[in-house]
């Protein structure tokens, strides 16, 4: 399974088995323009489509085991956190998370966020 993306060279999900690799998501919508201006507002972009590409490979945000974050500025970690929160109803599943700073990022985003999921093709039960 894979996921197009508007790039004809990467796939959005791919998946592996039980697992599902993102590509990363920045606040960008189809036709490659900036979403949002606030840290908050592009963070609910990325998330928003980094649910849909879960959602393709019958995922969801509990199935994250692990994210990557790229922060254009460090200093926008609180308001990043305060909405990355709102996608994870169960706090005890969060995902292993890296944060960086990554200084540049295209076309000057202030985030942007990519993860592997786990989720079984088949349920056994």
């Amino acid at each position: 399974m894979s996921m197009s993306s508007p790039e004809p060279f990467y796939s959005l999900a791919r998946r592996a088995g039980d697992l599902v690799f993102l590509s990363a998501f920045g606040p960008v919508n189809e036709r490659m323009e900036v979403v949002g201006t606030s840290i908050e507002e592009q963070t609910a972009a990325c998330m928003d489509a980094m649910g849909a590409a879960l959602a393709t490979a019958g995922a969801d945000f509990g199935d994250l085991v692990c994210v990557d974050v790229f922060l254009k500025d460090l200093a926008d970690r609180n308001g990043f956190n305060a909405t990355y929160a709102r996608y994870f109803s169960d706090r005890s599943r969060m995902p292993a998370r890296r944060l960086y700073g990554a200084g540049d990022l295209f076309k000057g985003i202030r985030v942007e966020v990519t993860g592997i999921a786990c989720r079984p093709l088949a349920d056994p039960g």
